[in-house]
């Protein structure tokens, strides 16, 4: 458990972060890693994390941990470090004899290791005992030695606070050892987890500091910070305290790292709300003291303009900006930020802004037509009650509207009307289209309609007309009429369909083709035989002589080998499959094969002979 403090200003990396993006800590996050360090303190590395977590989160530091320190601490290297640190962030006295030797001797040690030398080197900065500037060797051999992201990361804390100047090797290896950081993403950290990787921020940062050089690229700086900011809802302690420690690291040290700008709004202008807040805070949610910021420009996509250019009001960090003029849209504000020596500005400072705006239905007919007898039946206005009426097959409904803003007439993004059978819940849509002119208008024919929309279900329908668009603070239903539906019914009785079970799917194979007769699969079988018959007589008319053949095992072999193989091919012509055939007919093959080739030799041996 490594951990520096520092005071001295850093360059940072402004960067805007919008909506729900987790960039910092927000006031939530911070309240509870708070209560986390709150516990009661029961050993000095606990005493240790609740100070250092409490000064960063600049919170009243506890009385009692100087009362622990006091009572617990002993000349033991581990305590002296964590009581160091305790005694330099609350000013409280460790009285304990031979303190200063105690230490030297720990850092002459021949076999020190790199957390030996760290703990070492700072406990005598933070009681503000001498350090010798030649430990900076020592230092420098041991991390060669070791070679470990965190024998690095202890070596650039420990050369932080030692006199002389930084080793320009050390400060060149920060982005050297930067590059063994595993990147999952837009995060990047070391296979030691977050204590690792908090820790080589740390070192990084006050070595940097010291050097007077930022020795990681921007980045580096905003990957490494998204890992750190991505672990502030893991549950433990010491994953917090680590958080934390990382989260101070880009806030207060010289890595130019990424302070975040977030907005308090979610960027949504409406008559209610005016208002647009901007918040510029560090990675651990506190506020840019000393900035400013203005409105370079916020228009739409047609150039019209929401917010006057010019500067916001507020400052330290909290800004804000009413909008002159309401127009339904999504603006792109570019907002301009004047800082505080050492911080850059963003590169990046566009937050889309919505503009959402009510809108009222107008200029409603709801018109129920007799198509046979071109006579109207129903033409009346729904905005004024809802309208009840009757159809049939010769019905034709023509309902027009508008919709209107401050503005005037607009067209949205999704405007329709719903019909739903109050009896078996089933919803018909209908998309109301708008001309030139911004007007809507339904028109539907139930001669058409009526079997394929309404399935001819005849009945009572609620009629809605439902409007719905992204500029709108909430969608809007508007009860239209009641109609009773008269059509030809369906056979089937109504039900509820969103309850019925879809009818069952069934599958007809091609059936199979029709065999031959008996009769003529036998002649063509006798047909195929009828070469093997003509071979025997042939063989008899020329005085064939098989009195030669040896009944030799060999021969014997090869010729049952022979009418095996005749055998296989039937079966396999008779219904056999490949796979069975070419099994068996392996095994055949190599003894016809072998029986053959012995047969053959004998033959030419007795040939010989004679």
């Amino acid at each position: 458990h490594y951990y520096i403090t520092n005071n001295l200003r850093m360059r940072v990396l402004v960067t805007l972060c919008v909506l729900a993006l987790a960039c910092s800590l927000s006031p939530s996050d911070r309240g509870k890693i708070s209560s986390e360090f709150n516990l009661p303190i029961d050993s000095l590395k606990s005493a240790y994390q609740v100070t250092v977590a409490r000064n960063i989160l600049q919170l009243p530091l506890l009385e009692s941990s100087c009362e622990f320190v006091a009572n617990n601490a002993q000349l033991v290297l581990a305590d002296l470090y964590f009581a160091s640190h305790i005694s330099k962030i609350q000013g409280c006295q460790v009285s304990i004899d031979g303190i200063e030797e105690y230490l030297n001797s720990e850092i002459a040690g021949e076999g020190a290791s790199m957390n030996t030398l760290f703990k070492a080197v700072t406990s005598l900065s933070n009681f503000g005992m001498t350090i010798d500037a030649s430990v900076n060797d020592k230092i420098a051999a041991k991390v060669k030695d070791e070679d470990t992201v965190t024998a690095h990361s202890l070596a650039y804390l420990a050369a932080a606070v030692l006199p002389g100047d930084v080793s320009k090797d050390l400060v060149d290896s920060i982005e050297d050892i930067a590059h063994r950081a595993d990147t999952i993403g837009n995060a990047m950290s070391f296979e030691g987890g977050l204590m690792e990787t908090a820790l080589f921020l740390k070192g990084a940062a006050v070595l940097s500091q010291k050097a007077g050089k930022a020795a990681l690229t921007d980045q580096m700086i905003q990957k490494f910070a998204n890992y750190i900011v991505s672990n502030k809802d893991k549950a433990g302690k010491s994953n917090l305290f680590y958080t934390l420690v990382g989260l101070d690291a880009l806030s207060s040290g010289s890595l130019v790292p990424t302070h975040l700008v977030v907005l308090d709004n979610s960027a949504v202008i409406s008559e209610g709300l005016r208002t647009l807040k901007v918040s510029l805070v560090n990675p651990l949610g506190v506020t840019v003291k000393d900035s400013t910021a203005k409105i370079v420009s916020a228009k739409g996509a047609g150039g019209e303009a929401i917010f006057p250019a010019g500067p916001m009001s507020g400052g330290d960090g909290m800004f804000e900006i009413s909008a002159s003029d309401l127009t339904r849209g999504v603006f792109s504000a570019e907002l301009g930020f004047e800082l505080p020596s050492g911080y850059l500005a963003p590169d990046n400072s566009v937050v889309k802004v919505k503009c959402v705006l009510p809108v009222a239905v107008t200029d409603a007919a709801f018109k129920l037509i007799d198509v046979d007898d071109n006579r109207v039946l129903t033409n009346s206005d729904p905005l004024k009650g809802v309208v009840s009426g009757k159809a049939d097959l010769s019905t034709r409904l023509i309902f027009d509207f508008t919709l209107k803003d401050g503005a005037g007439e607009v067209t949205l993004h999704q405007v329709f009307v719903r019909f739903t059978n109050t009896k078996t819940k089933q919803h018909v849509y209908f998309i109301a289209q708008a001309d030139l002119k911004k007007k809507y208008t339904i028109d539907l024919n139930f001669r058409s309609a009526a079997a394929k929309s309404f399935g001819s279900i005849a009945g009572k329908y609620s009629v809605d007309l439902i409007v719905g668009d992204a500029t709108l603070p909430a969608a809007m239903v508007v009860d239209i009429a009641v109609l009773n539906l008269e059509i030809p019914d369906s056979k089937e009785a109504a039900t509820d369909i969103s309850k019925q079970a879809k009818p069952e799917i069934t599958h007809l194979f091609k059936q199979p083709e029709k065999r031959p007769p008996q009769a003529i699969s036998m002649v063509f079988t006798g047909c195929v035989l009828l070469p093997a018959l003509v071979l025997l007589i042939v063989w008899a008319k020329l005085g064939a002589n098989i009195s030669n053949m040896t009944f030799s095992l060999s021969a014997i072999g090869f010729h049952g080998g022979l009418l095996s193989i005749i055998g296989i091919y039937i079966n396999f012509f008779l219904g056999v499959n490949m796979f069975t055939t070419v099994k068996y007919l392996a095994g055949v093959a190599i003894v016809t094969f072998l029986c053959g080739q012995r047969l053959l030799s004998s033959i030419a041996a007795a040939k010989k002979a004679k």
